[in-house]
């Protein structure tokens, strides 16, 4: 019987390993958000983007329109321009990597593009690869459907999300939407998610740069705010044998590229994590006027 449980788990995990989706939302799973679905027109923006940066070797977010590989300048152009009805879109890239586990572990080690995959406002994405050209498009399916309604009047609105500029939200419905996303995922998401084993030991800079120095991998916190408007932080601390590991933290007030939202806390290791080791993550925060503490453990990669 052991045996067997342990044939069945080692064939899923190699089931979420060659397949992104599966494998995003086994990460999202253990956060405690709700799963993504593919879309192709969102994978067809992926592509286009992917063969782009592959061919032209202009590593950004960005198109130039001179190019024979061109297919919209923005992201938000581009799934436009393959058929999604709105604008709002996150997208990930990596530029050199091998696989798709290898391209998703590496953003899970920087600190934007990884809150990138755990935002709780998405339910949709596309992805391909060109290459070493990994490109991940997410967007929101309930914002697309109202766009797609095309409402002209209403007292309070949400504009420039839809592809037609005059098309515009009625903002109850849009908040409604957002707000019935949001809470169906947990009020607190944390990555590294508890009881997480192998844990890179450093974390991975990015574009634009979260530092400009090296740093153990980040743990990061997101207060859910539709549980939550009131937050008020009053401590994140990590610990290795009962003694505090000396961190950084960086919120929103902090960010020195404005990227974090607000509820969202970095706490960010002066140095290397230690190999094949237990850390312990303490979280208090003063939440709608009542201080909640959230203690959780996981476990660094052992090379």
């Amino acid at each position: 019987m052991f045996k067997k449980v342990l044939f069945i788990n080692f064939s899923f995990s190699i089931l979420l390993i060659s397949n992104p989706i599966n494998y995003i939302n086994s990460i999202r799973a253990n956060c405690g958000l709700t799963p993504l679905s593919l879309d192709n027109k969102l994978s067809l923006a992926a592509k286009k983007h992917s063969i782009y940066v592959n061919k032209t070797k202009e590593y950004s977010h960005y198109e130039n329109q001179g190019s024979i590989y061109y297919f919209a300048s923005t992201p938000w152009n581009r799934i436009v321009k393959a058929g999604y009805k709105t604008k709002v879109v996150v997208e990930n890239i990596t530029f050199a990597e091998r696989s798709y586990k290898e391209s998703i572990d590496k953003l899970m080690a920087t600190v934007y593009h990884r809150l990138a995959f755990l935002y709780n406002q998405i339910d949709k994405i596309g992805y391909a690869r060109s290459g070493s050209i990994f490109v991940y498009d997410m967007s929101n399916s309930k914002i697309a459907t109202l766009c797609n309604k095309h409402y002209k009047n209403a007292p309070s609105i949400i504009d420039r999300v839809c592809p037609n500029s005059s098309d515009i939200i009625p903002a109850n419905l849009f908040n409604k939407e957002i707000n019935r996303l949001k809470r169906a995922s947990k009020d607190i998401i944390v990555y590294p998610y508890s009881n997480q084993n192998s844990v890179p030991l450093e974390g991975v800079e990015e574009t634009p740069k979260f530092l400009y120095e090296s740093f153990g991998h980040p743990i990061t916190a997101t207060f859910n705010s539709a549980y939550y408007r009131n937050i008020q932080l009053v401590s994140f601390k990590l610990y290795k044998n009962g003694i505090e590991v000396p961190a950084k933290m960086v919120s929103s007030n902090n960010d020195i590229n404005n990227k974090i939202r607000r509820g969202t806390y970095v706490l960010v290791p002066l140095n290397k994590l230690k190999r094949d080791s237990r850390y312990k993550v303490v979280l208090k925060a003063n939440l709608n006027g009542k201080v909640k503490t959230k203690k959780w453990y996981f476990t660094t990669a052992s090379n």
